[in-house]
């Protein structure tokens, strides 16, 4: 008989999550992917209302949320792209489905990047980092159909907007 999960399973394991941000950050970030590679593993554990557009651009959905970190699901409608940046705090994605591009950077200045790496992500990607930077990237969906990315980020998003510290211009390289 198969085992089902239910909502509260899903709230217990991003609770749990959320411990293991006050452990090392090795712990922290192998926690957060292996949740993720579970989340993606099964998308019916989330709501599915949760990963629906609103509308042009980039959709932020919060999953969860506590002091220690903040889970969102991200729905990039075609065309959309993310300036240049990198994060005030440990950032982890996934990509549940559609397929996204992200570029990283290599900061020249303290206002401009030029580019250093280029690679198309695809369903079940995962990528964790902490902030000890520079980790710049831009993310964009260059794609036909929406895609759905689900990101972990170390931060209270009820203290703070947004997880990016900074943004960069692009510099001819």
């Amino acid at each position: 008989m198969p085992q089902t999960t239910t909502p509260t399973d899903v709230e217990a394991m991003l609770a749990n999550l959320a411990r293991s941000a006050s452990r090392s950050p090795e712990a922290y970030l192998a926690s957060a992917r292996a949740t993720l590679v579970r989340l993606l593993a099964q998308p019916d554990l989330l709501d599915p209302s949760r990963l629906v557009g609103r509308g042009p651009g980039l959709s932020r959905n919060l999953l969860f949320g506590t002091e220690a970190i903040s889970v969102w699901a991200m729905v990039w409608e075609p065309g959309t792209v993310t300036p240049v940046h990198d994060h005030h705090c440990s950032c982890c994605f996934g990509l549940l489905r559609g397929s996204l591009r992200e570029t990283w950077y290599r900061p020249i200045s303290e206002t401009h990047a030029v580019a250093t790496m280029d690679a198309v992500r695809e369903p079940g990607f995962v990528a964790c980092m902490m902030p000890t930077g520079p980790n710049l990237h831009r993310i964009a969906n260059d794609g036909p159909e929406a895609a759905v990315s689900i990101h972990v980020y170390g931060y209270d998003h009820r203290a703070q907007d947004s997880s990016i510290h900074r943004t960069y211009a692009v510099a001819a390289g």
